[in-house]
C-alpha cells in the first residue's frame, strides 16, 4: 500500500466514489470500508491545517494502514527519512488516558523504523490537537508546530508500506527473551487479547472453569498465557506448569516473578497440592500425556485452569498419543480458543510445513519461492548440501530434531536446513510417518515438525536416499 495525498481524498463526493478513489491511489487489494465520522473529521483536519500553512495538497500519508497479521492500525502516518508523524483521528470526546495509551502504544509499533516519532491526536467534535510529548504526557499541541513537522524537507517514503513492517518483529516469547516480557515491552495482538478479555471476565464472574488456546507453532500462544499469569498474580498466587521443556529456560521468571511458581509436568505426581494456587496454567499442554493430566485433574479443586496447546492436526494420530488432546476438549463446559494469526513465520513456509506433514488431496498453490528441496544419494552428497546451505547462513543440526533443545543458543531460525533420511515415508492417507519405534509423545515425525516450526524465513530440505518422499515433494512444490 502506497502513501496517498489527503487533500484529494477529502473532496466532497459520495462514498462510492471515495473508495475507488482510494483504492485507486494507494494500490490497496481491496476496498477500503469507509467510516463516515472518520472522513468528516479527516475534512476537519485538512480544513484546519489549510488555516495554517500552504500546499496541503502536497501532503502524503499512509491511510488506516493495518500491519499484517497484528491487527494494529493506524489512522494517518507521513513516514520520511528523518521523521514519523502519527495523527489518529477522533470524532467525539475521549479522556486523555485513553489517548495516551494508544499513541505509546503506537509509537511502540513504529519505533522499529529507528527515525524520531511525533505523535498527536486530533478530536474534531472539539477542534483539539494533542500530542505525546517524551516523557508520555498528554499536553495541547500547537498547530504551527505540527505544520512544521509535516513540511520536513527530508524524502517521503514512496514504497509499499508493508515492507516497512514484518509482524515477526513484534512477537516476543517469554522465556528466551524474559528481560522484554518482564519489562512489558511488547503489546498482543487484537485477537489475543479478545480472547483474555474473555477468560478474564469469566474468571472473575465464576472464579472456576476450564479454559483452552491453542494455535500453529508462531502464534503467540505462550505470550498470552504469560500475561495472563501476570495478570491473575497481581492479587493471588498461580502455578504455571510447563510440558515437555528441556532445561530451565524460565529460571529469571521464576526469579522475579514471586507470585507465580513454575513447575515442570515431571512434578505432576501422586499427591501434589495445589490448594495454594487461585489458578493453575498448563503451557506445552499438548505434550501432558494423559495419564498426568488427570493426575492434575484429580487434585484441582475449584481453581481455574487454563490449557495453552500447539495444534498438531496435521501430524498421523499413529504417530502422537492424542488422549490427553480429547480429553482437554471434553472438559465440561470448557472453553475453548484458536489462534489463527501466525506471526513468527513466513505464512508460505507455514502453510508448506502443514502440507509437508499431510499431503493435501487436491492442488496445493503453487510455488513455494521459500523452500528448497533436493536429493543426495549417500551421506557424503548430504555433507556437501549441507556445508553449501551453511555457507549461506542456514541453520543445520543433525538429528534427533528435537524443538525443546536449546543447543543452538536460540529458539528460532531465519533460515534452517534440515536433512530427511530413508526413515521416512508416506503413508496410504498423506501422513508423513517414521519407521522408527519409539514413545508416541516422542516420536521422531512430532520432532520434526516442532524442529521445522522454528524456521522464520526459508526452509532447505536434503533428501538422503529416500526417492519416495523426495518425488512427493517435489510434486507439491509444483502444486500437484
Amino acid at each position: 500500500m502506497k502513501s496517498i495525498s489527503i487533500y484529494a481524498v477529502t473532496r466532497n463526493q459520495n462514498i462510492g466514489q471515495l473508495q475507488k478513489l482510494e483504492r485507486q491511489l494507494s494500490g490497496r487489494e481491496y476496498f477500503l470500508k469507509m467510516r463516515t465520522w472518520e472522513l468528516e473529521s479527516m475534512k476537519s483536519l485538512v480544513r484546519e491545517l489549510e488555516a495554517h500553512m500552504d500546499e496541503v495538497y502536497a501532503l502524503r500519508f499512509f491511510y488506516s494502514f493495518q500491519i499484517p497479521r497484528l491487527g494494529k492500525e493506524f489512522d494517518l502516518l507521513q513516514i520520511k527519512d528523518e521523521q514519523i508523524v502519527n495523527i489518529e483521528l477522533k470524532s467525539g470526546a475521549v479522556s486523555d488516558e485513553t489517548i495516551r495509551k494508544q499513541l505509546i502504544q503506537n509509537r511502540y509499533y513504529l519505533s522499529v523504523l529507528g527515525r524520531p516519532i511525533y505523535s498527536y491526536t486530533y478530536i474534531s467534535s472539539q477542534n483539539r490537537l494533542v500530542r505525546l510529548t517524551n516523557h508520555d504526557h498528554i499536553v495541547e499541541a500547537d498547530w504551527q508546530q505540527l505544520c512544521g513537522l509535516l513540511k520536513n524537507k527530508s524524502a517521503d517514503y514512496g514504497g509499499e508500506i508493508e515492507d516497512l513492517f514484518q509482524a515477526e518483529m513484534y512477537l516476543i516469547s517469554p522465556l528466551t527473551e524474559p528481560l522484554k516480557f518482564l519489562r512489558k515491552e511488547y503489546f498482543l495482538t487484537s485477537q489475543q487479547r479478545d480472547i483474555k478479555r474473555q477468560i478474564l471476565k469469566r474468571i472473575r464472574t465464576e472464579h472456576t472453569g476450564y479454559y483452552s488456546f491453542s494455535g500453529l507453532p508462531g502464534t503467540g500462544k505462550t505470550l498470552l498465557l504469560y500475561d495472563i499469569a501476570m495478570k491473575l498474580s497481581q492479587k493471588h498466587k498461580v502455578c504455571m506448569i510447563h510440558c515437555g521443556e528441556a532445561g530451565k529456560k524460565w529460571e529469571i521468571l521464576h526469579e522475579r516473578l514471586r507470585r507465580i511458581d513454575f513447575w515442570s509436568d515431571n512434578q505432576i505426581k501422586n499427591p501434589i497440592n495445589l490448594e495454594d494456587y487461585s489458578a493453575i496454567l498448563v503451557d506445552e499442554a499438548h505434550l501432558l500425556s494423559a495419564e498426568k493430566l488427570e493426575l492434575l485433574l484429580e487434585c484441582v479443586k475449584e481453581q481455574p485452569v487454563i490449557f495453552s496447546s500447539d495444534v498438531e492436526d496435521m501430524i498421523s494420530s499413529k504417530e502422537i498419543d492424542r488422549r490427553g488432546t480429547h480429553r482437554i476438549e471434553h472438559l465440561p463446559e470448557i472453553q475453548i480458543f484458536r489462534l489463527t494469526n501466525r506471526i513468527r513465520a513466513n505464512a508460505e513456509v507455514s502453510s508448506f510445513i502443514q502440507n509437508m506433514m499431510h499431503l493435501p488431496t487436491g492442488k496445493s498453490q503453487k510455488g513455494y519461492p521459500h523452500i528448497e528441496v533436493v536429493y543426495a544419494n549417500d551421506s557424503i552428497e548430504a555433507e556437501k548440501l549441507i556445508k553449501n546451505y551453511k555457507s549461506q547462513g542456514y541453520q543445520y543440526r543433525k538429528e534427533p530434531y528435537d524443538a525443546n533443545d536449546n543447543t543452538t543458543g536460540q529458539e528460532h531460525a531465519e533460515y534452517l536446513a534440515v536433512v530427511l533420511n530413508d526413515q521416512y515415508y508416506y503413508d496410504e492417507e498423506g501422513y508423513l510417518r517414521s519407521n522408527k519405534q519409539g514413545r508416541k509423545e516422542m516420536s521422531d515425525v512430532r520432532k520434526l515438525f516442532h524442529y521445522l516450526n522454528q524456521v522464520k524465513e526459508s526452509l532447505a530440505l536434503v533428501i538422503l536416499e529416500n526417492e519416495e518422499v523426495y518425488g512427493r515433494l517435489l510434486n507439491l512444490l509444483q502444486g500437484k
